[in-house]
């Protein structure tokens, strides 16, 4: 009987914990409507560049002492998600590698912005651009790469004066089942998130179930490249680990992002890390970036608006569909909206919001560069970036 009651006690424990844990999630459902949701600017007057050149830039980082911003960009996303679920049939866009000159003066706008060629990949893998990183010292850049026939991570070499990223090779393991955001420590050593482990592209109830229920099955995978080998080890399972970021040499960041937090890991060596505290938001996280004690958050305030927003995509963006669609349709192509919030954490100041609205939407990355006074937000599905000076 005392055995019976322990069990029980420890049960209804468990279901009290699950329920407050996703109680934080739930509320956001109504609170963060876009005809509810706080608007917030502290940045000010902003512009949104580009929204004829590109689209669907997920990730982004700075090359400061250049002026750059580095941006990966995917039209075909509006067809083809294998993180959301958007497997339209036919031919899509290719994903995109852009740079952006933000700080050189005298440069006219439409100048600013150049195509990154591509040498050597493969004619036989398509490119969709997810996540990726880049290592200076070697100029090695790591691409996430969810090609229809499996996803990967490609290797380049950047040329960054001339803008020529070389393909050097495409990286396959088990345990990469779904790479997302590459975190690079070197030229031979990743941290890498998997979004999840039941994937998409194989079961949608079953990543409808992994990303609805906060299961703590994404892995975080430590990849160890040396002597041209893929060496592996997962470092951590949590809900929908996406951005990654290293605040220091002891402490990574990691956003959870259907569990609406940033979780804190203690750092012994890249290959053992600790949990040891988390930061709840108000909103979903995305990627996460570092400008000086600063972690720097981007993401999503309403789930079923960004769900809706994806899933229309294959048809708002392209007129010849949208003409031979009903009236409903076509109305909401045109009104459309989807929800931002980025914000930034430091350990001394706490979280301190920067943008939340629906002028531009579906922030997923959020950069600055503090000593220009340049901010930038890149957008999942948004058309453009955005770019403010403070």
């Amino acid at each position: 009987m005392a055995l019976r009651t322990a069990f029980f006690a420890l049960a209804f424990a468990a279901l009290c914990s699950f329920v407050y844990e996703r109680a934080h999630v739930v509320k956001t459902f109504y609170a963060n409507h876009p005809d509810r949701m706080a608007r917030i600017n502290a940045i000010g007057s902003y512009e949104i560049k580009f929204q004829d050149r590109i689209r669907n830039c997920e990730d982004a980082f700075l090359l400061e002492d250049k002026g750059l911003a580095i941006l990966a960009c995917d039209a075909g996303r509006d067809n083809w998600n294998t993180v959301m679920g958007v497997f339209q049939s036919g031919s899509m866009g290719q994903g995109e590698l852009f740079a952006y000159n933000y700080a050189a003066g005298g440069l006219l706008d439409a100048d600013r912005l150049r195509k990154i060629e591509l040498v050597g990949f493969p004619a036989d893998i398509d490119f969709h651009t997810v996540g990726f990183g880049f290592d200076k010292e070697s100029s090695a850049l790591f691409v996430t790469n969810h090609a229809q026939t499996g996803s990967q991570i490609e290797q380049f070499k950047l040329d960054v004066e001339a803008l020529v990223a070389t393909h050097v090779r495409s990286i396959k393991h088990p345990d990469l089942v779904g790479p997302n955001a590459i975190l690079v420590l070197n030229a031979e050593e990743l941290l890498v998130s998997n979004d999840h482990y039941f994937l998409a592209r194989q079961s949608k109830p079953l990543a409808k179930i992994e990303t609805y229920l906060g299961l703590p099955t994404g892995p975080v995978v430590y990849v160890n490249l040396q002597n041209g080998q893929v060496k592996t080890k997962v470092v951590a399972r949590l809900p929908f680990p996406n951005g990654m970021q290293l605040l220091n040499d002891t402490t990574l960041a990691v956003s959870s992002t259907n569990r609406a937090s940033i979780l804190f890991y203690t750092v012994r060596d890249y290959q053992n890390l600790e949990y040891h505290s988390k930061v709840n938001l108000p909103y979903f996280p995305d990627n996460l970036a570092v400008a000086g004690d600063k972690l720097l958050i981007a993401g999503h305030a309403h789930l079923p608006t960004l769900a809706k927003f994806t899933e229309s995509r294959h048809i708002c963006n392209f007129p010849e569909k949208l003409a031979e669609t009903p009236s409903e349709v076509q109305e909401y192509c045109r009104s459309a909206s989807a929800t931002s919030w980025v914000s930034e954490w430091s350990e001394a100041e706490g979280l301190k919001h920067i943008y939340a609205g629906t002028d531009y939407p579906t922030s997923s990355t959020f950069l600055r560069d503090a000593q220009r006074n340049v901010g930038i937000i890149v957008g999942l599905y948004a058309k453009g970036i955005m770019v403010f000076k403070e």
